[in-house]
């Protein structure tokens, strides 16, 4: 899926999470706090199906460490969770015809399901953890979103013919 997609400029994959970030710091009222997506959880999920050469973990343990600082949640959780996001995505992609809008979610659901409950597990050895099943509503806003939230990124780059390879 990779090796017909360029970047559209040099920092499109950057200026793409700062952009989840920015959605991240959206001030919004309590009861849509509970379905916000994981904006930067969707990112690198999309970044990993498209060129997963050009996602590092290191940027994702950056990112990570961005959104524990934010929550003001114990240094590196999301970190790890992010880590595991971009470990999982690539792994599961050659599993996965990405190109199908189905398995795309199937990969979301799975991923997306690992890093909020890695979370919440987290969460629960330091004794903060969520009582509700409202935690997992963000699963289900982020594949709801998912394939215009997909359509948008796809503006952060361009798909090359197999003539222009050459």
């Amino acid at each position: 899926m990779g090796n017909n997609v360029s970047l559209r400029f040099t920092g499109a994959l950057i200026t793409s999470v700062v952009l989840a970030f920015i959605l991240l710091l959206l001030p919004l009222s309590e009861s849509w706090m509970l379905w916000r997506p994981e904006w930067i959880v969707l990112t690198f999920i999309y970044w990993c199906i498209k060129l997963p050469q050009k996602v590092s973990m290191v940027m994702a343990w950056i990112a990570g460490l961005f959104i524990d600082v934010f929550y003001g949640s114990i240094l590196g959780q999301h970190a790890l969770g992010l880590v595991i996001v971009v470990f999982m995505s690539i792994r599961l992609l050659p599993r996965l015809s990405v190109s199908i809008l189905w398995h795309q979610l199937i990969l979301i659901f799975l991923v997306l399901g690992t890093y909020l409950l890695v979370n919440l597990w987290i969460m629960a050895g330091t004794g903060s953890n969520p009582a509700t099943w409202h935690y997992w509503l963000p699963l289900f806003s982020s594949l709801l979103i998912w394939p215009i939230y997909s359509w948008v990124m796809s503006f952060f780059h361009v798909e090359r013919s197999r003539f222009d390879m050459f």
